[in-house]
Protein backbone atom coordinates (compact mmCIF):
# COMPACT_ATOMS: atom_id res chain seq x y z
CA UNK A 1 0.00 0.00 0.00
CA UNK A 2 1.84 3.49 -1.24
CA UNK A 3 2.40 6.11 1.42
CA UNK A 4 -0.03 8.66 1.54
CA UNK A 5 -0.50 11.72 3.87
CA UNK A 6 -3.84 12.16 4.72
CA UNK A 7 -3.90 12.11 8.86
CA UNK A 8 -2.97 8.32 9.80
CA UNK A 9 0.04 8.24 11.24
CA UNK A 10 2.27 4.97 10.61
CA UNK A 11 0.84 2.70 13.50
CA UNK A 12 -2.32 3.53 11.91
CA UNK A 13 -1.04 2.44 8.65
CA UNK A 14 0.15 -0.27 9.67
CA UNK A 15 -3.22 -1.32 11.17
CA UNK A 16 -4.94 -0.70 7.87
CA UNK A 17 -2.70 -3.76 6.36
CA UNK A 18 -2.96 -5.96 8.70
CA UNK A 19 -7.18 -5.87 8.94
CA UNK A 20 -6.68 -6.22 5.48
CA UNK A 21 -5.12 -9.10 4.82
CA UNK A 22 -7.38 -10.39 7.72
CA UNK A 23 -10.39 -9.01 5.42
CA UNK A 24 -9.87 -10.70 2.13
CA UNK A 25 -8.63 -14.12 4.16
CA UNK A 26 -11.73 -14.14 5.87
CA UNK A 27 -13.74 -13.35 2.78
CA UNK A 28 -11.72 -15.97 0.57
CA UNK A 29 -11.77 -18.79 2.99
CA UNK A 30 -15.73 -18.37 3.61
CA UNK A 31 -16.61 -18.04 0.47
CA UNK A 32 -14.68 -21.33 -0.68
CA UNK A 33 -15.87 -22.90 2.12
CA UNK A 34 -19.74 -21.96 1.04
CA UNK A 35 -19.21 -23.12 -2.61
CA UNK A 36 -17.24 -26.56 -1.38
CA UNK A 37 -18.65 -27.42 2.11
CA UNK A 38 -19.93 -30.92 1.56
CA UNK A 39 -22.79 -30.74 3.39
CA UNK A 40 -24.22 -27.48 5.45
CA UNK A 41 -25.39 -28.51 8.27
CA UNK A 42 -21.65 -29.26 9.62
CA UNK A 43 -20.00 -26.45 7.77
CA UNK A 44 -22.89 -23.73 8.83
CA UNK A 45 -21.19 -22.15 11.70
CA UNK A 46 -17.80 -21.87 10.25
CA UNK A 47 -19.07 -20.16 7.07
CA UNK A 48 -21.41 -17.55 9.03
CA UNK A 49 -18.34 -16.44 10.96
CA UNK A 50 -16.14 -15.85 8.78
CA UNK A 51 -18.08 -14.14 6.13
CA UNK A 52 -19.99 -11.96 8.61
CA UNK A 53 -16.44 -10.96 10.72
CA UNK A 54 -15.22 -10.40 6.88
CA UNK A 55 -17.82 -8.42 5.58
CA UNK A 56 -18.00 -6.30 9.13
CA UNK A 57 -14.46 -5.91 8.73
CA UNK A 58 -14.45 -4.59 4.94
CA UNK A 59 -17.67 -2.32 5.70
CA UNK A 60 -15.50 -0.55 8.79
CA UNK A 61 -12.46 -0.16 6.58
CA UNK A 62 -14.46 1.04 3.53
CA UNK A 63 -16.54 3.51 5.82
CA UNK A 64 -13.60 4.89 7.97
CA UNK A 65 -10.98 5.40 4.49
CA UNK A 66 -13.90 7.42 3.06
CA UNK A 67 -13.90 8.98 6.71
CA UNK A 68 -10.43 9.91 6.38
CA UNK A 69 -10.86 11.06 2.67
CA UNK A 70 -13.71 13.70 3.91
CA UNK A 71 -12.57 14.70 7.81
CA UNK A 72 -8.82 14.14 7.55
CA UNK A 73 -8.80 11.30 10.56
CA UNK A 74 -10.27 8.04 11.32
CA UNK A 75 -13.41 7.92 13.03
CA UNK A 76 -13.49 7.53 16.62
CA UNK A 77 -13.83 4.58 18.44
CA UNK A 78 -17.42 5.63 19.66
CA UNK A 79 -18.34 5.68 15.85
CA UNK A 80 -17.54 2.30 15.71
CA UNK A 81 -18.23 1.37 18.95
CA UNK A 82 -22.08 3.09 19.32
CA UNK A 83 -22.86 3.52 16.01
CA UNK A 84 -21.93 1.04 13.56
CA UNK A 85 -21.37 -2.06 16.22
CA UNK A 86 -21.96 -5.43 14.76
CA UNK A 87 -24.89 -3.97 12.53
CA UNK A 88 -23.77 -4.74 9.03
CA UNK A 89 -26.93 -4.14 7.61
CA UNK A 90 -26.73 -0.21 8.66
CA UNK A 91 -23.08 -0.43 7.29
CA UNK A 92 -23.59 -1.61 4.18
CA UNK A 93 -26.79 0.77 3.21
CA UNK A 94 -24.19 3.50 4.20
CA UNK A 95 -21.58 2.23 1.96
CA UNK A 96 -23.85 1.74 -0.74
CA UNK A 97 -25.19 5.20 -0.34
CA UNK A 98 -21.56 6.85 -0.11
CA UNK A 99 -20.37 5.02 -3.07
CA UNK A 100 -23.10 6.71 -5.10
CA UNK A 101 -22.99 9.73 -3.76
CA UNK A 102 -19.10 9.88 -4.47
CA UNK A 103 -19.43 8.14 -8.01
CA UNK A 104 -18.19 11.62 -9.62
CA UNK A 105 -14.79 11.25 -8.21
CA UNK A 106 -14.26 7.65 -9.99
CA UNK A 107 -11.51 7.89 -12.59
CA UNK A 108 -13.74 5.69 -14.57
CA UNK A 109 -16.74 6.46 -13.25
CA UNK A 110 -19.07 4.41 -16.02
CA UNK A 111 -16.75 1.30 -14.78
CA UNK A 112 -17.73 1.66 -11.15
CA UNK A 113 -21.42 2.57 -12.32
CA UNK A 114 -22.24 -0.55 -14.02
CA UNK A 115 -20.97 -3.04 -11.36
CA UNK A 116 -22.35 -1.18 -8.73
CA UNK A 117 -26.00 -1.01 -10.52
CA UNK A 118 -25.26 -4.80 -10.53
CA UNK A 119 -24.65 -5.06 -7.01
CA UNK A 120 -27.55 -2.53 -6.10
CA UNK A 121 -30.33 -4.80 -8.14
CA UNK A 122 -29.32 -8.02 -6.30
CA UNK A 123 -32.68 -9.27 -4.97
CA UNK A 124 -30.45 -11.96 -2.93
CA UNK A 125 -28.15 -9.81 -1.26
CA UNK A 126 -29.89 -7.71 1.08
CA UNK A 127 -31.01 -11.28 2.44
CA UNK A 128 -27.74 -12.20 3.08
CA UNK A 129 -26.34 -8.85 4.54
CA UNK A 130 -29.50 -9.47 7.19
CA UNK A 131 -28.50 -13.32 7.56
CA UNK A 132 -24.73 -12.75 8.85
CA UNK A 133 -25.45 -8.70 10.40
CA UNK A 134 -28.55 -11.19 12.93
CA UNK A 135 -25.21 -13.57 13.15
CA UNK A 136 -22.44 -11.00 13.98
CA UNK A 137 -25.01 -9.28 16.48
CA UNK A 138 -26.18 -12.01 18.39
CA UNK A 139 -27.48 -14.70 16.87
CA UNK A 140 -24.59 -16.71 17.00
CA UNK A 141 -25.11 -17.24 20.34
CA UNK A 142 -29.26 -18.18 19.55
CA UNK A 143 -29.22 -21.76 20.51
CA UNK A 144 -26.79 -20.69 24.04
CA UNK A 145 -29.52 -18.56 25.03
CA UNK A 146 -32.19 -20.94 24.25
CA UNK A 147 -30.07 -23.67 26.88
CA UNK A 148 -29.84 -20.60 29.22
CA UNK A 149 -33.82 -20.52 28.89
CA UNK A 150 -33.29 -16.99 27.91
CA UNK A 151 -34.46 -17.42 23.83
CA UNK A 152 -33.69 -14.39 21.49
CA UNK A 153 -37.01 -12.47 20.39
CA UNK A 154 -34.93 -11.99 16.99
CA UNK A 155 -34.97 -15.20 14.18
CA UNK A 156 -32.50 -18.07 13.87
CA UNK A 157 -29.87 -16.63 11.20
CA UNK A 158 -29.84 -20.17 10.12
CA UNK A 159 -33.17 -19.90 8.92
CA UNK A 160 -32.75 -16.22 7.78
CA UNK A 161 -29.65 -17.82 5.48
CA UNK A 162 -32.57 -20.10 4.28
CA UNK A 163 -34.90 -16.80 3.02
CA UNK A 164 -31.68 -16.05 1.05
CA UNK A 165 -31.77 -19.05 -0.62
CA UNK A 166 -35.48 -19.31 -0.91
CA UNK A 167 -35.21 -15.77 -3.13
CA UNK A 168 -32.73 -17.46 -5.26
CA UNK A 169 -35.12 -20.45 -6.13
CA UNK A 170 -37.99 -17.99 -6.34
CA UNK A 171 -36.24 -15.55 -8.94
CA UNK A 172 -34.86 -17.87 -11.22
CA UNK A 173 -37.02 -21.07 -12.92
CA UNK A 174 -34.07 -22.89 -13.93
CA UNK A 175 -32.88 -23.42 -10.35
CA UNK A 176 -36.22 -24.05 -9.32
CA UNK A 177 -36.86 -26.44 -11.78
CA UNK A 178 -33.26 -28.40 -10.54
CA UNK A 179 -34.61 -28.15 -7.03
CA UNK A 180 -37.57 -29.96 -7.87
CA UNK A 181 -36.02 -32.14 -9.93
CA UNK A 182 -33.30 -33.45 -7.25
CA UNK A 183 -35.64 -33.73 -4.98
CA UNK A 184 -37.53 -36.24 -6.39
CA UNK A 185 -34.29 -38.19 -7.37
CA UNK A 186 -33.64 -40.87 -4.86
CA UNK A 187 -29.76 -40.45 -5.71
CA UNK A 188 -28.82 -38.22 -2.43
CA UNK A 189 -26.19 -37.25 -4.42
CA UNK A 190 -27.65 -34.99 -7.04
CA UNK A 191 -29.63 -33.19 -4.35
CA UNK A 192 -25.88 -32.83 -3.51
CA UNK A 193 -24.97 -31.25 -6.36
CA UNK A 194 -28.28 -28.81 -6.65
CA UNK A 195 -27.31 -27.69 -3.40
CA UNK A 196 -23.64 -26.63 -4.46
CA UNK A 197 -25.30 -24.83 -7.11
CA UNK A 198 -27.02 -22.82 -4.94
CA UNK A 199 -24.75 -21.92 -2.37
CA UNK A 200 -22.51 -21.08 -5.09
CA UNK A 201 -24.88 -18.90 -6.32
CA UNK A 202 -25.33 -16.80 -2.99
CA UNK A 203 -21.40 -16.93 -2.90
CA UNK A 204 -21.66 -15.13 -6.23
CA UNK A 205 -24.04 -12.35 -4.88
CA UNK A 206 -21.29 -11.22 -1.59
CA UNK A 207 -18.54 -12.05 -4.17
CA UNK A 208 -19.71 -9.12 -6.67
CA UNK A 209 -20.17 -7.20 -3.21
CA UNK A 210 -16.65 -7.44 -2.59
CA UNK A 211 -15.64 -7.02 -6.17
CA UNK A 212 -17.42 -3.27 -6.28
CA UNK A 213 -15.79 -2.55 -2.86
CA UNK A 214 -12.39 -2.45 -3.63
CA UNK A 215 -13.04 -1.14 -7.09
CA UNK A 216 -14.33 1.94 -5.51
CA UNK A 217 -11.25 1.75 -3.56
CA UNK A 218 -9.11 1.62 -6.80
CA UNK A 219 -10.91 4.67 -8.14
CA UNK A 220 -10.52 6.83 -5.97
CA UNK A 221 -13.92 7.02 -4.98
CA UNK A 222 -12.97 6.19 -0.90
CA UNK A 223 -10.24 8.46 -0.87
CA UNK A 224 -6.49 8.26 -2.00
CA UNK A 225 -5.27 5.71 0.54
CA UNK A 226 -8.47 3.83 -0.65
CA UNK A 227 -6.94 3.41 -4.37
CA UNK A 228 -3.69 1.23 -2.97
CA UNK A 229 -5.98 -0.43 -0.30
CA UNK A 230 -8.52 -1.54 -2.96
CA UNK A 231 -5.72 -3.56 -4.61
CA UNK A 232 -4.89 -4.64 -1.76
CA UNK A 233 -8.43 -6.22 -0.18
CA UNK A 234 -9.04 -7.40 -3.80
CA UNK A 235 -10.45 -11.34 -4.32
CA UNK A 236 -6.57 -11.93 -6.24
CA UNK A 237 -4.56 -11.26 -3.69
CA UNK A 238 -6.30 -14.16 -1.76
CA UNK A 239 -3.81 -17.03 -1.17
CA UNK A 240 -3.65 -19.74 -4.40
CA UNK A 241 -4.84 -22.45 -2.33
CA UNK A 242 -7.95 -20.91 -2.08
CA UNK A 243 -8.28 -19.02 -5.48
CA UNK A 244 -7.62 -22.27 -7.25
CA UNK A 245 -9.85 -24.77 -4.93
Amino acid sequence: MAQVQDGLNQTQAFALIFETTSTRNLLGYGLWALRNARFWETTRDPILTMLSIGVEKLLKMSLGLTHVAEEGEWPPLATFRDTWRHNIVTMHDSLMQTIRRRLPKATHRASVESQLLRVENDPVLPALMAALSRYGQNGRFYHLDELALSPQTGEDPGHMWSEAENIALRLDPAMKAKFEAASGNPDPKVFDAFVHELEARLAASIERWWDIVALAGKHGILGERGKGWGSDVEKSMVGRQIREG
